[in-house]
């Protein structure tokens, strides 16, 4: 089964990794969606969302920006990160799932030399 948390806030695609309001959880097993809930963001601490979605069992993250350390922190834990996604969760998932999703994979600037 492939896990699948797309961070949103105000029901968009978080612009922010760190800041979203909860992560829309979609559970995906044949390329199908077995299964969808929602997990909320944990208190922003440098570096803990990583081993906070790896905990939760996540293989995929879809974002807008984010920053190269959290890029580098969530692939050494075996999760994909997607970031430069703007839109609703729901049209977001389709589109990975169909692979259509398009993505800048900008990276979040204001992180590279940032200290929470």
């Amino acid at each position: 089964m492939l896990v699948v948390a797309i961070a949103v806030k105000d029901n968009l695609i978080a612009q922010h990794f760190g800041h979203c309001d909860y992560f829309k959880v979609y559970e995906v097993e044949n390329n199908q969606i077995k299964n969808d809930y929602q997990i909320k963001n944990p208190p922003h601490q440098k570096g803990a969302l990583p081993n906070f979605l790896y905990q939760n069992n996540i293989n995929v993250v879809i974002t807008g920006n984010l920053g190269e350390m959290a890029v580098n922190n969530l692939v050494n834990l075996g999760i994909e990160a997607i970031r430069g996604v703007e839109g609703q969760p729901e049209e977001i998932i389709k589109k990975y799932l169909n692979n259509t999703l398009e993505s800048s994979n900008v990276i979040c600037e204001e992180h590279q030399n940032h200290n929470h």
